[in-house]
């Protein structure tokens, strides 16, 4: 009772953004109009970095090529298949040997809400692999550079977290030490070479991307991503409080950044590190990496709203699409395991101590389900 009074209190002030309704089809219309005029030399979307001719008249930078393409949608179908095959190996029972689900619906649901993340993988890939298509200039572009770099960050942290599992999941009092997870052999092979080839696509490309001036000084680069991340994080608020998409995407951005950052750096760092996974040592210090490309995407669509694009590029729509499998996925699974679940909340010991953030979690992640379209009232 106290966790569904929390979930309420939550919600009053989340359904409080809500926009009235707008006549669909005239603004859609409207926004078409302004879709095409988007289009014209004149205007630059924001995923795409204007074309400046150099001193001979050529453009800057040429296509990509098909190779690129193939290599992110290669590397997002490795990605997505890895990460379902962490989760459906690490849980489920015994995992250590002897140690059993309580519940079958126990298992599903864990496993349904650490695979939200699924759709946010595949938004990222397919988002860059679109953007591959046209040329290094769209690849350059803020919000693509953005997307690279945490290609680049999550890829990384996979493969470590594959590489040290075994310490990661480590369940503390058992002589000798056990661990939920210990991938050996060819699958380890497989699921580092699969996180790696993120981490190296992300890398390379956002190196490629840089200007010249700035690609021939590697030293140059910390400080360049430095810069970013802080110009990023003094900018997470909405530039417009009234516009309830704008805000939508500013709380999204800030509340992944935050489940991002606590599995993380929390001190100690159970119970808080099961929100928002709800799915223990198991796979509660992977479970980051996702949130880190959800909150990314998050950011780049705040953007995107404040210069009244998401209905606009494709980028942005598929993006959006992203977010909104993520918490289609995440709200069925919690949903699940409170109401079909018969082990709840015996066996959910450590979201039982962090309750209050548990449901202030469930309710963030449901303005992912919130509407893009009232954001058609601004050129109404």
């Amino acid at each position: 009772m106290r966790t569904l009074a929390i979930t309420l209190a939550f919600a009053a002030p989340a359904a409080a953004i809500h926009a009235p309704n707008l006549d669909r089809r005239r603004a859609l219309a409207k926004w078409r109009r302004v879709e095409r005029q988007a289009r014209t030399p004149t205007t630059t979307l924001a995923f795409v970095a204007p074309k400046t001719p150099n001193a001979k008249g050529k453009p800057l930078e040429p296509k990509p090529g098909g190779l690129l393409q193939f290599a992110y949608n290669v590397c997002g179908l490795a990605t997505t298949a890895a990460w379902t095959a962490i989760v459906l190996t690490t849980i489920s029972s015994n995992q250590p040997f002897g140690m059993l689900m309580p519940t079958m619906q126990h298992g599903l649901f864990a496993r349904i809400g650490a695979l939200s993340a699924a759709p946010v993988i595949v938004s990222c890939f397919s988002t860059l692999a679109a953007a591959s298509k046209e040329s290094w200039e769209q690849l350059g572009s803020p919000a693509a550079r953005r997307l690279n770099l945490a290609l680049a960050a999550a890829g990384l942290g996979g493969a470590l977290w594959v590489g040290f599992a075994p310490i990661l999941t480590a369940i503390p009092g058992t002589s000798p030490l056990v661990s939920h997870q210990a991938y050996t052999g060819l699958l380890r092979a497989a699921l580092i070479g699969a996180f790696g080839s993120t981490a190296c696509l992300g890398a390379g490309v956002w190196a490629r991307s840089l200007p010249e001036e700035v690609r021939s000084r590697p030293l140059s680069w910390p400080g360049r991503v430095a810069d970013g991340v802080c110009q990023s994080l003094v900018s997470l608020a909405p530039a417009n409080a009234m516009d309830p998409v704008n805000v939508k995407y500013a709380l999204l951005a800030t509340a992944f950044l935050v489940f991002t950052a606590v599995p993380l750096l929390a001190v100690p760092s159970f119970p808080l590190s099961v929100v928002p996974s709800w799915t223990g040592r198991r796979c509660s210090r992977i479970f980051p990496c996702w949130t880190l490309l959800a909150a990314v995407s998050s950011y780049n669509l705040k953007e995107a709203c404040e210069a009244g694009q998401v209905l606009v590029d494709d980028a942005y729509r598929n993006l959006s699409g992203g977010l909104k499998g993520f918490g289609t996925m995440y709200l069925a699974a919690k949903l699940g395991a409170v109401f079909l679940d018969p082990s709840f909340p015996e066996s959910y010991h450590q979201v039982k101590l962090v309750a209050g953030p548990a449901a202030a979690a469930i309710v963030v992640v449901g303005l992912t389900l919130r509407t893009d379209k009232d954001a058609l009232k601004q050129i109404s």
